[in-house]
């Protein structure tokens, strides 16, 4: 963002800098977004997963429950993410399907969570990287 404002170092740091700290117009991390993305310097795809991503975070910030990877509260709004290409589906067994050993249930269940989790991880890493390389804060 500071390559849209001038390039003078006394006017960044005695213009720029103070609206973007926490005290600041800019400080808040929505407000940021939601200016480089008025400026077209974020796609609206790449907006509306990074306030997805804010919202669900702070969702679960004020929830008192713990959750999986694979619950509901997760998946849905994981599944609304653009930058989650492809969510792996749920193992047939995992589904109600008959067990061929009851111990294999809840294996195919870690695994499962694990999957998704590892798709979250760098579906998010790949978003972040994208965002960074336009040099967008």
């Amino acid at each position: 963002m500071l390559q849209i404002f001038r390039k003078d170092d006394y006017a960044v740091k005695y213009a720029v800098e103070p609206l973007m700290t926490g005290s600041g117009p800019l400080g808040n991390l929505s407000v940021r977004l939601k200016l480089i993305y008025d400026l077209s310097m974020i796609s609206r795809k790449e907006y509306e997963d990074a306030e997805l991503v804010m919202a669900l975070w702070e969702e679960l910030f004020h929830d008192e429950n713990d959750y999986r990877f694979t619950d509901d509260e997760i998946l849905g709004p994981i599944t609304e993410l653009h930058c989650v290409t492809a969510l792996p589906h749920p193992h047939e067994r995992l589904m109600g399907g008959e067990p061929a050993d009851p111990l294999l249930i809840p294996m195919q269940q870690q695994r499962y969570q694990q999957v998704v989790r590892s798709t979250l991880v760098l579906s998010l890493a790949a978003l972040i990287s994208q965002i960074s390389l336009k040099k967008a804060f």
